[in-house]
């Protein structure tokens, strides 16, 4: 039996709703089987060197950091501190909207984080400032599609840990392409703005801008904490998200004081419980990629989907195409978890950087999750921003064109993500 079966296997056991790592473990077993035999001693072997690592020990840790941060309280801080900085602007919430959603990234780093926690305190302020309903909620999730990509980001230590590419890398390398996408959807507030005469914010007075930068000072510490270590070489992704959790802990503990002690306890259960989900997730995927070399599945399907293509762009293009189409229906980190292993030795074999291609992946699958029918952040956005789904997708047609020419500015300029990771020796 061919082993490709394998992968329709998989596809199967995903459909019936198993466990995505119980599907990526039964179909890599199924692949090994087909391919040659099955060695117990590999698939025990193979699973926890998928989780034996230092980098992966960042995976809990900026989990922590985002559930401390979203429970002291920061999120109504950064929502003053971006207003007081571009609120005076043309359509100023929205321009708020997409600046608190870039700052508070460095600090959840995921999509879901943002959609929820500052999703709601962004759609009331706009409501009760004049903003259409259907403007505020698409902005607030466009905008939350910032968080995978700017450091720190679960999807990026995900992808680094399977595929190998270096997560100081990676972390630096999503810097640009943020900027990029949140400069975007800045212009298309700008535009909307305009065109429905939408209010901007009053400048504030010496005193009240100082007090806002004071509020929000601590909690913009922590991605600029995180990015200059890495940055300066002064420790690894995984050592910086120890001291991010240490930093959000004294935050709330003894200079916001919006946490006790039982409810610390509580963050970190509610951590450890999220966290085993993903580990066991990588470690199935660490077998299924081995599984996947031994029976050369990734050169088949090269040679009879890619065809004779040795083009990076062309390559990218259709990575970007698929991709966009698993967003739709599957959970980023899921979806990272079944492809890389799929697709990081094509983009080996034609020259592509890891790096370059991590950031595309979750850039990519990032857009995938604001699109129905499967989106969740689709779902997230529906129901703080209590709006009907079908009008929250006609909102956000123009937010996907903007998405979709920033997705293909990155993927197309590969010095988007390579320029900065080189400039700190980091690699790409």
């Amino acid at each position: 039996m061919s082993p490709m079966w394998g992968l329709l296997l998989l596809l199967v056991l995903f459909l019936i709703g198993l466990p995505v790592a119980f599907s990526l473990g039964v179909s890599a077993v199924f692949i090994m089987f087909c391919s040659g035999g099955i060695k117990w001693a590999t698939i025990s072997g193979q699973m926890v060197a998928g989780i034996n690592s230092f980098t992966i020990l960042a995976v809990p840790l900026f989990l922590l950091t985002g559930n401390l941060m979203n429970k002291c309280g920061v999120t109504d801080r950064l929502f003053k501190f971006a207003k007081s900085l571009v609120g005076w602007m043309p359509g100023g919430l929205g321009h708020v909207n997409v600046l608190a959603s870039f700052i508070f990234a460095g600090m959840s780093g995921t999509a879901i984080a943002d959609a929820s926690g500052l999703g709601r305190i962004e759609i009331k302020a706009m409501e009760d400032a004049g903003y259409d309903k259907d403007f505020s909620c698409a902005v607030t999730a466009a905008s939350s599609t910032l968080g995978p990509i700017i450091p720190p980001s679960m999807p990026l230590v995900v992808y680094g840990t399977i595929s190998g590419a270096s997560v100081g890398a990676l972390f630096i390398a999503g810097v640009i392409p943020g900027v990029i996408m949140a400069l975007l959807m800045m212009l298309l507030v700008f535009a909307v703005a305009k065109r429905r005469n939408y209010p901007r914010e009053k400048f504030l007075s010496g005193r009240e801008f100082l007090h806002a930068c004071k509020e929000g000072f601590l909690p913009c510490l922590t991605p600029v904490i995180i990015l200059l270590g890495i940055y300066t070489g002064l420790f690894t992704p995984t050592e910086s998200a120890a001291i991010a959790v240490v930093y959000a802990a004294f935050l709330g503990l003894f200079v916001y004081k919006e946490i006790t002690v039982r409810e610390l306890g509580e963050v970190i259960k509610q951590t450890i419980s999220d966290s085993v989900g993903l580990c066991a997730l990588v470690a199935t995927s660490n077998l299924f990629g081995t599984s996947l070399v031994k029976a050369r599945i990734p050169q088949i399907i090269m040679s009879s989907v890619m065809g004779d293509i040795d083009n990076e762009i062309v390559f990218m293009l259709i990575v970007v195409g698929i991709l966009l189409l698993v967003g739709m229906f599957m959970e980023t980190v899921s979806a990272i978890a079944i492809l890389t292993p799929i697709i990081v030795p094509i983009a080996t074999s034609l020259g592509v950087s890891l790096v370059h291609l991590g950031v595309v992946v979750v850039l990519t699958l990032m857009i995938g999750v604001l699109s129905p029918p499967f989106g969740v952040v689709l779902f997230a956005v529906n129901r703080v921003g209590e709006i009907p789904m079908g009008r929250l997708i006609r909102a956000l047609i123009p937010w996907f064109v903007i998405l979709l020419v920033g997705l293909l500015i990155v993927a197309l300029v590969p010095q988007t993500c390579t320029w900065l990771p080189a400039l700190a020796n980091l690699g790409v």
